[in-house]
């Protein structure tokens, strides 16, 4: 097969064209870079939209799968990429994101289980540079009415910060809830600070007639579940 060649994608053959294999080959038949060519539309002067595509993939980290943390702004440092590429890159990338979280939630019925709750959860947290403290608020049946965040820097269990889940949980309607943040260091070992501030919260659910079931730590690509461990 003759190599690539820069320029317009009208110049191209039309199995070099990836809109144009897309659609006579499938997608499982286009590669990852070839896709996000079609995202893009167009290239640079000197440069074809595969190129382009290229060196978005090159620039991000962890390969193809650091697509998950690209943020318009950093998209728009590519020389060639202006905020409509951009947003259309970053919308494709929530939309993939968001019906993989729809997925999770037709698997599992029962949002008590910590594999359901990570495996929500973690694509949309394992590579966050900083703590984000979230909350999965749960009907009387266990099924997950929505998942939100509380917090960004870490958990305190401070007062204004129990008052603040608590506060989304009575408007959620929930029945109970299950506490989650990420460790940015990739590590889901809980440390002995969130041992106790859940505890702490466990207390304040008691009082609320909302049981926190569970606190569930995100790591890369893996999670611990507090009440697994049986350290709560």
């Amino acid at each position: 097969m003759r190599a690539m060649t820069t320029g317009c994608v009208r110049e191209w053959q039309p199995w070099q064209q990836p809109r144009e294999k897309f659609f006579q080959l499938g997608p499982n038949n286009v590669s990852t870079e070839e896709l996000l060519a079609i995202l893009l539309r167009t290239g640079r002067p000197g440069a074809s939209v595969l190129e382009l595509a290229k060196e978005v993939l090159h620039t991000v980290q962890h390969g193809a799968y650091g697509l998950n943390e690209i943020t318009v702004q950093g998209l728009q440092t590519i020389k060639g990429i202006g905020r409509d590429k951009a947003v259309t890159v970053c919308a494709a990338i929530e939309l993939g994101r968001r019906l993989g979280q729809l997925k999770v939630k037709q698997r599992y019925e029962d949002f008590s289980n910590p594999k359901a709750v990570a495996s929500y959860v973690m694509e949309r947290l394992r590579y966050e540079k900083e703590e984000h403290v979230c909350a999965a608020f749960l009907n009387c049946k266990n099924k997950l009415i929505t998942i939100d965040t509380m917090s960004i820097g870490g958990l305190t269990g401070s007062l204004a910060e129990q008052r603040t889940v608590f506060r989304q949980a009575l408007q959620a309607n929930a029945a109970s809830l299950i506490l989650i943040h990420n460790h940015p260091s990739g590590d889901a070992t809980p440390s002995e600070d969130d041992v106790t501030i859940t505890k702490v919260f466990i207390k304040a659910g008691l009082v609320m007639g909302i049981p926190v079931l569970d606190h569930i730590i995100i790591g890369d690509g893996i999670y611990t579940s507090l009440c697994e461990k049986g350290l709560l």
